[in-house]
């Protein structure tokens, strides 16, 4: 059965205002991610469960799922300097 969902970690990068976005398949993927940011002395978010659909409508366009990440950086980024 395929997942329902896929998740999201938000990383913080080099900078306080850095951030990137990590897709992982797995809450368990999801959990290894968090684990090595935090060995490399990155933060991160929760885990966070978006619909698996998302992805598959992202990867029909492959200029979509790059714009999409991007942005979603950049209102992260935006959100952590307010």
């Amino acid at each position: 059965m395929a997942n329902k969902n896929i998740y999201l970690v938000l990383q913080q990068g080099g900078s306080s205002t850095e951030m990137y976005v990590h897709a992982c398949e797995t809450l368990q993927e999801a959990r290894r991610n968090i684990k090595g940011c935090e060995e490399g002395a990155y933060h991160t978010s929760q885990p966070i469960s978006v619909p698996a659909a998302l992805k598959k409508v992202l990867l029909a366009n492959p200029k979509a799922e790059q714009q999409f990440y991007s942005l979603l950086e950049d209102c992260v980024s935006q959100a952590v300097q307010l």
